[in-house]
């Protein structure tokens, strides 16, 4: 079975090579320090594909969902690297990460010791797991852009290029800016999934699309229970939401007759789990 990282819209890993560790003077510097804060960079940004060539940029994997920027960061400036940036996809709706990221460091010797010295250390109660990583195979990447001719080919809400989406999730639903869409079938991958909602809500400005979500009841592998799935849309308004409901709701999609309503439930508490964690740690502390 292929591993996160290979099934990323964006990136790879390649297995891990062993490399000479960097000396002291290279690995240790006396002002390790955290990236700046700034717009996260795409695939294709000039910056990123020399890190790449480089051989400064690593993929860091098997996170807990929880984790946020800080907490790689944290790792890696706690042991004396120097990062130069830190790109991290957290989910809109969510707001956790697909568990993992990519650190670009300053150097290749940092990378490479980093590789030997960070493999398998504790974050969140996992072992992370760092490989190099490089941009998707020219090959992969045509046939995705072949696969999604005729489509958009970017999500509506690209989590790989911004920095908001962990509070993206707070509040649209109280707004009156979020609908619900259920009775979905068997979706297809992201990507397609965001191209029908964009179809579905032509003429109407869409925020944000979820991914399809599969409720635990009804039970998974009751026939009954075949089109119960079900994802949320954001909008820019809540009169292009009210609006957007009333002229989809009934209507047939994706091979079924779908529900439209506006969004009545709380946003989630998964956004909360980091937050949450420290505050257990904290009160284990005190205890």
């Amino acid at each position: 079975m292929a591993g996160r990282s290979q099934l990323s819209d964006n990136w790879r890993a390649t297995a891990q090579i062993s490399s000479p560790s960097p000396s002291n003077t290279e690995r240790h510097d006396s002002r390790p320090h955290a990236p700046s804060s700034e717009t996260l960079r795409g695939e294709d940004d000039p910056r990123t594909l020399q890190a790449i060539e480089e051989g400064r940029r690593l993929y860091v994997g098997n996170l807990p969902y929880m984790a946020k920027t800080r907490d790689v960061e944290e790792l890696f400036v706690r042991n004396g690297y120097h990062i130069e940036h830190i790109n991290m996809s957290i989910d809109p709706y969510s707001g956790r990460n697909p568990s993992y990221c990519f650190v670009e460091l300053i150097s290749k010797a940092q990378a490479d010791h980093a590789m030997q010295e960070l493999n398998g250390k504790d974050l969140l109660g996992r072992r992370v797991k760092l490989g190099p990583g490089v941009a998707r195979p020219p090959k992969r990447k045509a046939m995705d852009q072949s696969s999604r001719r005729g489509s958009p080919a970017r999500p509506v809400f690209q989590r790989w290029t911004r920095t908001d989406a962990s509070d993206h999730f707070r509040g649209y639903s109280e707004q009156g800016r979020r609908l619900w869409v259920g009775g979905l079938p068997k979706m297809g991958e992201h990507g397609a999934v965001n191209a029908g909602v964009r179809e579905l809500f032509a003429g109407f400005e869409i925020e944000a699309v979820s991914k399809v979500i599969i409720p635990a009841t009804p039970a998974l592998g009751d026939p009954k229970a075949w089109n119960h799935r079900y994802l949320f849309v954001d909008f820019a308004n809540a009169d292009e939401a009210r609006q957007a409901a009333k002229a989809t709701d009934g209507r047939h999609a994706w091979g079924v007759k779908i529900r439209v309503q506006l969004a009545n439930s709380a946003d989630s508490r998964k956004p909360r789990e980091r937050d949450e964690w420290d505050e257990e740690s904290l009160a284990s502390l005190r205890s």
